[in-house]
């Protein structure tokens, strides 16, 4: 368990069963985990950042403002675990039900 994402939860009061999904999520991921925690360090996104299915955070970001930090890194495990819906998602602008 990444103890930075962890803090960085806490810290923005995820009541803590979201915690526990959301930690889960990204311990699958240990290469997207690593990208979050620079990002939560440097609250920047690094230059040559993961790409999955031709998205990295930084474009994600980029192409929605519902995608920033957290929400981008997110994304791009769902890219990742469900491609098809991750893609549609995007395609239709992130719009949420």
């Amino acid at each position: 368990m990444s103890e930075i994402i962890k803090k960085f939860y806490e810290e923005n009061k995820i009541p803590a069963v979201l915690l526990k999904q959301k930690i889960a999520k990204f311990d699958k991921h240990p290469d997207i985990t690593s990208e979050f925690e620079y990002w939560i360090q440097n609250k920047e996104y690094k230059p040559d950042g993961i790409s999955v299915e031709g998205y990295t955070a930084k474009r994600l970001a980029e192409e929605s403002q519902y995608m920033n930090g957290e929400g981008a890194f997110v994304m791009l495990i769902e890219l990742r675990e469900n491609p098809k819906k991750a893609l549609e998602q995007i395609a239709k602008g992130f719009k949420r039900k």
